[in-house]
């Protein structure tokens, strides 16, 4: 549990880091959509083909068990969340924010916390998954007001080519020089805290105000924070026999809104403001929500 608020305590800090950069006047704006764009288009993807390349000893079949209950549960969620924001009215952001958690930056060391190794390759699966999704999925909600249909090229970016790869090298088995291999790792680690600084400096440019109408954003977290991981439970444990993965994806998706969202809402034109107080809330929420559950599963 210790390591838990410690992952937390770290997410916290970089944020504020974010935060003072921005009202010291060392990030605005602009240097906010330029790391964003560095990071949608270069850090994301090595850490997505990185990932794949730490995962090359697993069997085939473990590997598609927990690709397909990643894909199942994306598609579950994904589908709940459309039409939950139709029926209490948000706007489509939401729906990102309620379907993708922070998998690298928290989820990873959550996990590996308590599962050591096997962990850490499970929640690089899931993690497969989640940037297909986020790049097809994700950015065919910012551009449903301009195309009722998803072109082939609002599907091929840099996170949806990025996964293809990693997959093709995963079944295919295909060796990577190890300079590659470790300049891939190296650039794909920057994403995580310079995820989170970026909103951290982001929530420096909302008014506090701002945050004192909260009452859907209330919802949200209740949705987020509470109804999804116990539908994501209740789901596995009826399909699932091991309870290891049960209990990963559980946890996954009772992890706060993930900083990639905010990532691709700026390079797409998103909400970001929206986008910046629902991480926040959610991570606060955390604080309670997560140590209840890992209480229950373990």
């Amino acid at each position: 549990m210790g390591h838990l608020y410690y992952q937390m305590g770290i997410l916290f800090s970089l944020s504020a880091l974010g935060f003072a950069a921005n009202k010291l006047n060392i990030m605005d704006e602009a240097s906010n959509n330029h790391f964003s764009k560095l990071i949608v288009n270069i850090t994301i993807p090595a850490l997505i083909i990185s990932s794949s390349l730490n995962s090359m000893e697993a069997g085939i079949v473990q590997v598609l068990n927990v690709l397909g209950v990643a894909a199942l549960m994306f598609i579950v969620t994904s589908i709940l969340s459309r039409y939950l924001v139709k029926w209490l009215r948000m706007e489509r952001t939401v729906e990102l924010m309620l379907n993708y958690s922070n998998l690298g930056f928290m989820g990873m060391p959550i996990v590996t916390g308590i599962y050591g190794e096997t962990g850490v390759f499970y929640v690089s699966l899931f993690m497969m998954i989640f940037n297909i999704s986020l790049f097809t999925h994700g950015i065919r909600i910012f551009n449903s007001n301009k195309n009722s249909q998803l072109s082939l090229k609002q599907s091929l970016n840099a996170g949806s080519i990025s996964a293809f790869i990693a997959m093709i090298l995963f079944f295919l088995k295909i060796p990577i020089p190890g300079m590659i291999s470790d300049l891939l790792q190296m650039v794909g680690s920057i994403t995580p805290p310079l995820a989170m600084i970026i909103i951290g400096s982001t929530l420096a440019q909302i008014r506090l105000k701002e945050f004192y109408d909260i009452r859907k954003l209330s919802i949200f977290v209740l949705l987020k924070m509470v109804l999804y991981p116990v539908l994501v439970y209740a789901i596995l444990t009826m399909i699932i026999r091991d309870p290891m993965i049960v209990n990963i994806a559980t946890i996954l998706w009772a992890l706060p809104s993930a900083g990639n969202v905010s990532m691709v809402c700026t390079e797409y034109e998103g909400n970001t403001e929206l986008v910046t107080k629902g991480i926040f809330l959610t991570t606060i929420a955390s604080v309670i929500t997560l140590p209840c559950l890992i209480n229950f599963l373990l």
